[in-house]
């Protein structure tokens, strides 16, 4: 019966990796654009389950050129894998952590995350991927329209479900995200800030997206109508308007 071959067939063995069988590496379909298997992990401690990439998702980031050496360069791995629950860890791991009985709602939330990166890399090829460079500017443009507003790093704010998200900047009694124009990380801002703004704790709370609309100017703006019902939104070149300086090359 096919039953007792559907594993092999679609792809899906599992292999322990400590004598116990508490950890263990799952070999999946999934791989990202160039054909490196996407890394899925999983350990049992006390009761409870993880599945983690082992540090793979950065590692193959790092093999394919994309520069990751300071927390403003990994946003985007935050933006698409937190609003699934999944966590980037300090020692640079992808993971998330669950009861047993919920084993299965954490795998699929795994599996879409690495599939969100899989799909980020490829809709990437050619195009500029160091996203600390708009965070500099925005940086540099909010200083300059409020002279006399701080603009520091952005604070953590915890979601109604419990998640923790960190914002780019503190900025005139409010916070600050920086983004492109991809789908994907316009989705993933949308449930963030969906998240946090059902939280009672975050109530009356100041939040401003600037998108940056130089290289898409209509695709900016369609993707801000999704945003504009749970944040202000304003354009990277009205920001360097309202800074009184001239537009430049991202």
């Amino acid at each position: 019966m096919i039953c007792s071959s559907i594993s092999e067939m679609i792809g899906f063995t599992c292999h322990a990796l400590s004598d116990d069988g508490s950890v263990a590496m799952i070999d999946t379909p999934f791989t990202f654009p160039d054909g490196d298997d996407v890394p899925v992990f999983v350990e049992k401690i006390a009761g409870m389950v993880r599945f983690f990439d082992d540090g793979g998702a950065i590692l193959h980031l790092l093999g394919r050129g994309i520069s990751l050496d300071d927390q403003r360069k990994t946003k985007f791995i935050r933006n698409l894998s937190e609003p699934n629950g999944v966590s980037l860890n300090s020692m640079g791991e992808l993971e998330i952590w669950s009861k047993k009985e919920d084993a299965r709602d954490a795998f699929a939330k795994y599996i879409s995350t690495m599939l969100a990166l899989s799909s980020w890399e490829m809709d990437q090829d050619g195009a500029a991927t160091d996203t600390s460079i708009l965070l500099d500017e925005v940086a540099m443009y909010l200083r300059a329209w409020k002279s006399g507003a701080v603009v520091k790093e952005g604070e953590e704010y915890v979601g109604v479900s419990g998640h923790v998200y960190r914002m780019d900047f503190q900025f005139d009694g409010g916070t600050v995200l920086a983004i492109g124009t991809h789908p994907a990380s316009v989705s993933a801002t949308a449930k963030k800030l969906l998240d946090i703004r059902a939280a009672t704790a975050n109530d009356g709370l100041k939040i401003l997206v600037v998108i940056d609309d130089r290289h898409d100017a209509t695709t900016a703006r369609r993707e801000g109508l999704i945003l504009d019902s749970v944040c202000n939104v304003m354009m990277m070149t009205r920001l360097q308007d309202a800074a009184s300086v001239g537009p430049t090359s991202h």
